[in-house]
């Protein structure tokens, strides 16, 4: 693609497994880069939940709009730095070995082929791409899985893709989690273990153990979850040790961090099995019978985490999520940072935002940061065929930087 409205030269599928990536914990991107500074103006883009997989039935179709959002609103921005950050889910890639990882990959970018064409383009025009791990492309932080996503997007600069474990910070101007992780049934507390060898020793979460495999018996089934969140409640002691402090050490590195600020953010969403299970209980009967007991505003764990960044003077404009495909935008209990949760591309749209009565509409999230470091943004729909399709809200939202 030589220009933002040129269609993409054809090709047939991904290349870069011709250069051998090795079998060893190859360092990851970000690193290898550190931290997502910000020097200057920038502008931020951020979308979550587009599940891409190896199939391509979604009815929404987000591996072809994609393109066209790139084009039409990336790459046609000019006079600042430009980041795309994708916070979360963007692909099926979750529970698999790590051989199996580095093919669905590729197969998820061959069959996807206009989105593949569409980011290598961005890195060749000087685009950041960021990608946040969440609980269905956790394996995405694999080294070697890592390494390839940043060889295929970019081999001219591998640097241009960096992947997050846990989650993305931009000194004083956003932090960018998927949200798995303050969801108990959910959660991984060993989160950063998987940057090191993927989930290979890791057990599955509550829910993540429940449907792993649908054709047992609900009783065998109930008993995997017992077990899942024992295997849990003695992870969350590790987080704890000695051990697992290092790689919390680690992070704070790349982070730009205190290491503890890092620390506790870690400890903010402890699972603990009595307090899981029965509210996940609760919401499987009111699923049941056709009811939510989801909110609509910011949810707690988004307040204590943007609180918590402030007590260690790291204080943030945004605070960025996904994970729930609620699109939203709100303000955050006691605290100056705002919530912003960039929804779904993907068909299972939730929440009661203009993309729930309208398919045809796409959130996403843009932070614009000035020369003088003020920020400015919120939650927006993107209109294929012609845009936006609005702002939320009816406008933008500003803030300064806390430097």
């Amino acid at each position: 693609m030589s220009s933002a409205t040129e269609a993409p030269a054809p090709f047939d599928k991904p290349q870069g497994r011709g250069r051998h990536v090795d079998d060893g914990a190859a360092p990851l991107p970000s690193s290898r880069s550190g931290t997502a500074r910000v020097e200057g103006a920038g502008h931020w883009w951020l979308v979550s939940d587009l599940h891409l997989g190896m199939s391509d039935d979604d009815i929404r179709w987000p591996g072809k709009v994609l393109p066209d959002f790139l084009c039409r609103e990336v790459l046609a921005a000019s006079g600042a730095q430009q980041h795309v950050v994708f916070v979360g889910d963007t692909f099926e890639l979750v529970g698999i070995a790590e051989e199996e990882s580095l093919t669905r990959l590729e197969s998820i970018l061959t069959r996807h082929s206009d989105t593949f064409q569409a980011l290598q383009e961005c890195t060749s025009r000087g685009v950041q791409l960021h990608f946040v791990c969440g609980n269905h492309d956790a394996e995405l932080a694999r080294p070697s899985v890592a390494a390839l996503l940043s060889e295929l997007l970019s081999p001219a600069e591998p640097t241009r893709v960096r992947v997050y474990p846990w989650f993305l910070h931009v000194p004083h101007v956003l932090v960018a989690e998927h949200g798995h992780q303050h969801h108990a049934l959910h959660r991984i507390p060993e989160v950063l273990r998987v940057a090191v060898n993927g989930t290979d020793e890791l057990d599955l979460p509550p829910l993540a153990a429940w449907n792993a495999d649908p054709t047992r018996s609900p009783l065998s089934r109930a008993g995997a979850v017992l077990r899942a969140c024992l295997a849990s409640e003695r992870a969350e002691r590790r987080v704890r040790q000695f051990a697992y402090t290092q790689l919390l050490q680690a992070e704070s590195l790349r982070l730009a961090l205190d290491v503890v600020a890092v620390r506790d953010l870690a400890h903010l969403s402890r699972f603990r099995t009595l307090s899981a299970l029965p509210v996940a209980a609760t919401r499987m009967l009111l699923a049941a019978a056709g009811r939510t007991i989801a909110r609509e505003d910011a949810p707690a764990a988004a307040g204590r985490f943007a609180r918590t960044l402030e007590a260690h003077g790291a204080g943030v404009a945004w605070y960025v999520s996904g994970h729930t495909h609620r699109a939203l935008e709100g303000a955050l209990e006691a605290c100056a940072t705002r919530y912003a949760n960039t929804g779904t591309w993907c068909s299972d749209v939730r929440g009661r935002g203009p993309d729930q009565s309208d398919r045809g509409v796409f959130p996403y999230v843009r932070v614009d940061v000035a020369c003088d470091g003020t920020t400015s943004g919120g939650l927006r729909y993107w209109r294929p065929e012609g845009g936006r399709a609005g702002e939320f809200a009816g406008a933008d939202h500003d803030s300064t930087d806390r430097s």
